[in-house]
């Protein structure tokens, strides 16, 4: 095996070597650095480098654990360095404890090390170490590794990476490594009884001070790495491979910068434009074409169509540019409108300077009049029908402000229904402040003129006068549903808790 790492990924060549039960040498440099890692079974048995501090023979003799003369002698009949340690033991120079010590230490030393390489080039060279003297043990092994992680340099992308997860953590069963035999502090043995299978690692996070949450998302990470702790619902791809985690995340948040731009140009773009330049149409543009651009832009614009964190960060541009579309259409709407009648009152005076048409002529163009008349009609009715329902689901859902907005929609095609003034007052009148309070007002009141005759309207309009003080203003709405309906419940309840 040999293959180019960086800090983010030495963890999982660790892990691939503990998981397939490899025995060898791990080479790892960088330059002219080279360090180097023994295996049995996949367990961390020895390691050493050419620095003094990492080389076990100067090592011991820094200690005084041994002479400089007793090393030179050790030494002449060993031809690696890693039989240097039988050697001082065969000799009788060192107790096995006591080299023990010192051999944990150098291996700590060098993992750590390597762990704060920004980069470098790994080899395994393969092979069964015959090392009594040394001993490999799963719990030394993990726990080094651990270590080791929790010193890695250039974790801050994969701690946020990770963050960004909305998968639960569980602790796998079976694991390969007895967690229940680790040395643990008081933080880590917290942090593995918050994972239940339920909560994210951010939310494991948040229980902790400020001080231990990057110690605490470095162990959780090293869990992850060894296979210790895995996502709920599992990741693609099954082992856990930080490369891919942080390849998503950038995607990921390339496309949330992308869709905020997008956003924010476009809410700045519309500030202070007029209805054509908002709606992206030319002078003159036909209904047609009105509505066509006026969808194209609402679309474009869907809450559904940005991710949930840009939804939430840029609510009120959102907001401010699905009113500015709606604006921008009932006011090219009105224009138009206002344009074509002022059209038919210029041509109906030019037609009575003209020569007298026949009676038949007459008829005959006054009957086509009426048919396509009766069909922009039906057609508008339909049109204002289908944007009264997306109001009322709207308000279903508790989406006041696109409620409002389909309910003025619904009126510019047809003004005459009081349904749906009445809707707009009963989601203008949920805002406290005066203006909705007044616009409400006037839509109950349009709605009584429009449909006299239904009790639930007076009904509304008088409980809206009640909750404004207004109690004579009330009494009479309610009266006046008695007088439409004269067992009508809730007016009479309402009528007698009035001093």
């Amino acid at each position: 095996m040999q293959t180019h790492f960086s800090s983010q990924t030495l963890a999982e060549i660790f892990r691939d070597l503990y998981h397939k039960e490899r025995s060898g040498v791990l080479h790892l440099s960088r330059g002219e650095l080279e360090k180097r890692v023994y295996f049995d079974r996949g367990m961390i048995l020895f390691a050493e480098s050419d620095d003094d501090d990492e080389n076990l023979g100067p090592r011991l003799v820094g200690e005084g654990k041994i002479s400089p003369g007793a090393l030179a002698e050790a030494r002449r009949n060993v031809s690696e360095s890693k039989d240097l340690a039988q050697a001082l033991i065969n000799r009788g120079l060192i107790a096995k404890d006591t080299l023990a010590h010192t051999v944990r230490y150098i291996v700590e030393k060098v993992i750590r090390s390597v762990f704060q390489w920004e980069g470098g080039s790994a080899r395994f060279s393969e092979g069964w170490l015959l090392q009594e003297i040394f001993e490999s043990d799963v719990v030394s092994t993990v726990e080094i590794l651990l270590r080791g992680i929790s010193e890695m340099v250039g974790f801050e992308p994969v701690s946020e990476a990770l963050r960004a997860l909305d998968n639960a953590l569980a602790v796998r069963r079976p694991s390969a490594v007895p967690i229940e035999r680790l040395a643990l502090s008081p933080t880590h043995g917290f942090v593995l009884s918050r994972i239940d299978g339920r909560t994210r690692l951010r939310d494991v996070l948040a229980t902790l001070p400020p001080d231990e949450d990057d110690r605490a998302c470095r162990f959780l990470y090293g869990l992850l790495v060894l296979g210790v702790v895995e996502f709920d619902p599992p990741l693609a791809g099954g082992t856990f491979n930080v490369g891919g985690i942080l390849r998503e995340h950038a995607d990921q948040k390339a496309l949330e910068e992308l869709q905020e731009r997008t956003i924010v140009e476009a809410y700045e773009s519309v500030r202070d434009k007029n209805p054509f330049d908002v709606l992206g149409l030319a002078p003159g543009a036909t209904r047609e074409a009105i509505e066509r651009a006026y969808e194209v832009n609402k679309a474009a614009f869907n809450r559904e169509r940005f991710v949930p964190k840009v939804r939430d960060r840029l609510r009120g541009e959102l907001a401010y540019l699905e009113s500015r579309f709606v604006e921008a259409y009932l006011a090219l709407l009105h224009s138009r409108q206002h344009a074509m009648t002022a059209k038919a009152t210029v041509a109906a005076t030019e037609t009575k300077s003209r020569d007298e048409v026949s009676a038949s002529d007459l008829l005959v163009r006054v009957e086509m009049d009426k048919t396509k008349t009766k069909m922009a009609l039906e057609a508008a009715s339909r049109t204002a029908e289908g944007y009264y329902q997306k109001a009322r689901r709207s308000m279903r859902e508790g989406d006041y402000h696109n409620a409002i907005q389909y309910g003025k929609l619904a009126i510019s095609y047809s003004g005459e229904d009081a349904r749906f003034y009445f809707l707009l007052a009963e989601c203008q009148v949920r805002n406290p402040e005066a203006r909705w309070q007044r616009m409400a007002e006037r839509n109950y009141l349009r709605a009584t003129e429009l449909d006299p005759w239904n009790p639930d309207y007076w009904l509304n309009l008088g409980r809206f006068y009640k909750k404004r003080g207004l109690k004579l203003r009330a009494k009479k709405q309610f009266q006046q549903v008695l007088e439409i309906a004269p067992a009508h419940e809730d007016a009479q309840r309402e009528l007698d808790a009035l001093p």
